[in-house]
This record gives structure tokens, C-alpha cells and sequence, in this order.
């Protein structure tokens, strides 16, 4: 079995994900410190929605990310103390950070509210890390599955998952939810976490880390339909946004499936014809994991110190966008140099500009 490599796509991949993540936030975060008659209406508001539209492949990006490398890595067993190492550099960061925005989050300081705002992010993904649960769930997924997954057709699978997945989240983006709490609750951010609303982007991973080489010829050979894909898609989303008001404003609809899964082919396929990778992409890319766990965090006190209006709208985008960006990375940068910062925003490795990483097939015994 030879070394298995990186691959130079998906450090664009966590890159583009990473700042789509957090240019999509602060949008956001704007919105919501501006007057609502600015925020809600005129053609800047469209062009604002239209952008931030576009930006919701980030989270489905990460997610993808996580079976791909599996499968890559780990294409028979995973090795042993593979979830003990998993659980020390995820879901101990998620642990922490899920205490830090219930301090963020929470409407009063108290030890009812706190700890209640504590339980809600930790057992039900009530916050911005909730991915990691998501995470977890294929690990498990993958460990379970991987012998069948090896027998059975690609593309029985594939189509099988993209029909249960676009049941369950027609159930939750076209029904009504029944008139109780719970099932409001349910309805409004907890289909979220069940892995169901995921299992296509598991699917299309884990045959696209086992096969990938096949997947580059495949989209050289389609490199017509990858290229206009994003665009058809997004039109998509453009027309149920605009004719399907009751649909959400979020990743989890049923027509950003298809389109973030067009996103990333479209970003594979241009970004393997690249024959250098530029030092910030494996740079940001690095910090990626720190990044998307830190950043709301950051736009939450950017929004307290209240600027002047008279920056705007745009101005200020991109100033949190930018302050959310580099206060991540200083603070991860800083608190890994402690032996116990990996374990509180994730651990960062720095990758050398110095090789092109190239994909070597990993050859299987």
C-alpha cells in the first residue's frame, strides 16, 4: 500500500467552502444591525440576497469533505483508536464551543438559562458547530456500511439516497409543522442534526473518495455539463426562493443538494487543471476547521460594538467579514501553541507550498 497524498482540490474545496461560510454570516450579521427597511428592501437587498444565496454550498462543502477523506484513507477498515482521536480533536472542540455560544446566545446569564442554552448545543446542535454532529454520524455511517457499500451498484446506492433525502427535507420545507413546541422546534433547526438530511452528499462522497481518479475522467468528459451545472442550479434555487416563500434561507433545502453537489464538481474539475496551489489557499485551508468554529463568535462582538451607520452596508460586510477572518486565525494560532488550544478551536497543520500535491492512488491488498 503506497503513501496515500494530499490532493490539491480539496484544499481549494475547504478554501472557497471556508470563506463562503463566513462571507455568508456576515451578510447576516449586517442585516440584522441595519434598519429592517434597509435590510429587506430596494435592489441592493436583492443583489444581498442573491449573494448569500450562492454561499450556502459552504457547510455541504465540509460535510462532503469528511466522507471523501474517509473513504480515500480508508477504503477496507478504519484503523484502530480511529474514533478516540476523532473524539479528542472534534468532538471535544465541539464541546467547548458549544459553551462558548451558549454564553454568546444566551438572552440571561443565568444558571437556568445557561445551562439550558449549554444542553440545547450539545445534545441538539443548537448552534454554529453543529456540523460536528453531522461528522460524527458518518464516521459511524462509514464504519458500519463500508462492506456493503463495497458490493452494492454506485448508482442504486446514490440514486437511493438522493430519493430518502429529498423525502425527508420535503417533509420539513413543504408541511406545516404540527402546532406544539417540540415539533416547531423540529421543524425550525432539528432536522438539521439526523444524518437523513445528509445521505446523499455521504453517498456521492464516499464513491467519489474510492474512485476518484475515475471521477476526474468522468468530468473531463463532461466538462460541458460541469460547467453550466452551478448556473442551472442556482436558477433553481433562485425561482423556489422567489415562488416558495415558506421554503428556508439555509443549506438544508432541497434544492441546494443539487446545486452545492454542482458546486463542488465545478470546483474539482477547474481546480485539477491548475498546476500550482497558491500558499493562502493552503494557508486558510489549514485553519479552516478553526475558522468556521470561531468566526460567528467573532461577528457576535463585532455586532455589540455597534459602528456608525454611515459606513453602509457593504463596508461593513466586508470589514467583519475580514476582522471574523484574521481574529479566527490569530486566536488559533495563539492557543495551539498551548498543548491544550487543539483541543478548545482544533488543531491547525500548516502544509508547505513547496510540493503540488497530487492525488497517488492508494492501492488495496
Amino acid at each position: 500500500m503506497s503513501k496515500n497524498k494530499l490532493i490539491n482540490e480539496l484544499f481549494w474545496l475547504r478554501f472557497i467552502a471556508c470563506l463562503a461560510v463566513v462571507v455568508g454570516h456576515a451578510i447576516q450579521t449586517s442585516e440584522s444591525h441595519f434598519l429592517p427597511d434597509d435590510s429587506a428592501l430596494g435592489i441592493s437587498a436583492e443583489i444581498r440576497q442573491v449573494i448569500y444565496l450562492s454561499l450556502l454550498f459552504g457547510t455541504p462543502v465540509f460535510v462532503f469533505i469528511s466522507e471523501f477523506l474517509l473513504a480515500k484513507s480508508y477504503p477496507v477498515n478504519v484503523p484502530k483508536g480511529f474514533i478516540k482521536k476523532r473524539v479528542q480533536y472534534l468532538l471535544v472542540p465541539y464541546l467547548f464551543m458549544s459553551v462558548v455560544y451558549a454564553f454568546i446566545e444566551a438572552e440571561v446569564w443565568s444558571v437556568k438559562g445557561l445551562s439550558l442554552e449549554i444542553a440545547m448545543n450539545i445534545f441538539l446542535g443548537d448552534s454554529t458547530v453543529y456540523f460536528i454532529l453531522i461528522i460524527f454520524q458518518f464516521y459511524f455511517l462509514h464504519i458500519i456500511l463500508n462492506r456493503y457499500l463495497n458490493k452494492w451498484s454506485p448508482k442504486v446506492v446514490i440514486v437511493s439516497s438522493f430519493i430518502i433525502n429529498v423525502v425527508y427535507l420535503s417533509i420539513f420545507n413543504f408541511i406545516k409543522s404540527p402546532d406544539t413546541v417540540y415539533a416547531q422546534y423540529i421543524w425550525q433547526k432539528g432536522y438539521w442534526i439526523p444524518f437523513v438530511g445528509w445521505l446523499f452528499y455521504f453517498t456521492v462522497a464516499y464513491y467519489c473518495g474510492k474512485h476518484y481518479s475515475e471521477v476526474l475522467k468522468f468530468l473531463n468528459r463532461h466538462r460541458l455539463f460541469v460547467i453550466i451545472m452551478p448556473v442551472i442550479t442556482f436558477m433553481l434555487v433562485l425561482v423556489v426562493s422567489k415562488v416558495l416563500v415558506t421554503v428556508p434561507w439555509s443549506s438544508k433545502r432541497i434544492d441546494m443538494i443539487l446545486y452545492s453537489l454542482s458546486v463542488i464538481f465545478f470546483i474539482i474539475y477547474v481546480t485539477s487543471k491548475l498546476k500550482t496551489l497558491p500558499s493562502i489557499v493552503m494557508f486558510i485551508s489549514s485553519y479552516s476547521f478553526s475558522i468556521y468554529l470561531l468566526h460567528k463568535a467573532f461577528l457576535a462582538l463585532i455586532k455589540v460594538m455597534h459602528p456608525p451607520e454611515w459606513i453602509g452596508m457593504y463596508v461593513y460586510i466586508i470589514s467583519a467579514f475580514i476582522l471574523s477572518l484574521l481574529l479566527s486565525i490569530i486566536v488559533s494560532y495563539f492557543l495551539n501553541r498551548l498543548s491544550i488550544g487543539k483541543y478548545l478551536v482544533g488543531a491547525i497543520k500548516i502544509y508547505k507550498p513547496k510540493a503540488n500535491y497530487k492525488l497517488e492512488e492508494k492501492k488495496v491488498s
